[in-house]
This record gives C-alpha cells, structure tokens and sequence, in this order.
C-alpha cells in the first residue's frame, strides 16, 4: 500500500496544508456574511446562510477523520506561514471531467492581506501541486472584470486570459464581464525557471 505524504507545500509567505480540526472554527467565522471577501469572491453567487455555512463546516469535520488518498484534496488551507493559521483556502473542481479539465479556486479572507503577493503565491504553489501530482493538461480560473486584484494575479503568474465574456455578471447594480485566465502544461513547465522558491 502506498504511503500517502501529508499535504504540506511551502512558500516565503504562505503553506498550502490538509485541513485540522482548529481550522474549522476559524473557516466558519469566515463564512459569517459580514466578512468583506464576500464582496470580491463571486459576488454574484449568494453568500451561503447559517445552514449551509454549519453543513460546509461539518463536511470538513466528517472528511478530517477518513483517510487520505493519493489524489489531489479538493479543497486544502491556505495558512500563514509565520503562524500557521488560516488564512484562506484554495480549492479544485472537474470543469469537465471527461478531459481531466479542472479550475482552481483561491480565496484569501484578510483584506490586510491585499496587494501582498499572498494570493499569487498561493495560485503558483495549488497550481504547482495539481500539475506536479496528476496528469492535467492545463488549468484555469474564473473571476469578474470588477475584481482587479484576482485579475492582475492572472496576469502576474502569467496566465493568459482565454476568454471575456462581456456583460455577464451583475454586482450591486452594475454590470460587469467574466473573465477567465488558463495556463497550459507546456506554458507551465517553460516559465518554471522564473518562478523562484516554487517547484514545477
């Protein structure tokens, strides 16, 4: 039976790790409504209600005690790396599965962590992970034109931006575009060179 190596990828400011039971009391304050990364992380899409909040919490709970597979986690912390608490997470799903197409997802909750680097880095590390440990052909990630900061991550980890669909979403009123930002293996493995501390 193969050993399964615990999720633990380090950067200068930030490590991407499995879940812990102390994680969950902190990832549910989050959630509360009040918080303002729910402005900026699909603020389209409804903020969830004390009910799905608790039900997300306890999914995590249920999967913190069933064993880990060699595949890479869903969903996985984003943590300080001074601290180790967290501080976002950053997650995957099957755009379509037939292909091995995935998006990433990344959320960083603090906005005092804004315009640090710590989203960039994150994405550079999730997406450095998901191509080093599975045979995908390329990754992206979707956002709004509204959220300049996801934006200029795409563009400083050098994603390109594949598609811009006009006038798609609605946010407090006015309307805005979806964006999509994709890089592919190729593009991935040429610019490892450049992206210092980070393994391909």
């Amino acid at each position: 039976m193969p050993v399964i190596v615990p999720l633990q990828l380090e950067g200068r400011l930030v490590r991407i790790r499995d879940w812990r039971a102390g994680d969950l009391p902190i990832y549910r304050e989050w959630l509360r409504p009040h918080h303002e990364w729910h402005d900026w992380d699909g603020p389209y899409f409804p903020v969830p209600d004390d009910a799905e909040a608790d039900n997300l919490v306890r999914s995590l709970g249920v999967l913190l005690n069933q064993p880990r597979t060699a595949a890479p986690p869903r969903r996985a912390v984003v943590a300080d790396r001074g601290t180790d608490s967290l501080i976002g997470v950053v997650s995957w799903y099957y755009e379509c599965e037939v292909s091995d197409w995935r998006r990433v997802g990344i959320t960083v909750f603090d906005p005092g962590l804004r315009g640090r680097g710590v989203g960039l880095e994150a994405l550079t590390l999730w997406a450095a992970h998901l191509f080093s440990s599975t045979g995908i052909r390329r990754l992206d990630f979707a956002t709004w034109s509204g959220n300049a900061a996801m934006c200029r991550v795409g563009e400083k980890a050098g994603w390109r931006e594949e598609a811009r669909f006009r006038d798609a979403r609605e946010v407090r009123g006015e309307v805005y575009d979806a964006v999509v930002f994709g890089v592919t293996r190729g593009e991935w493995e040429r610019t490892a060179p450049t992206r210092s501390g980070v393994s391909p």
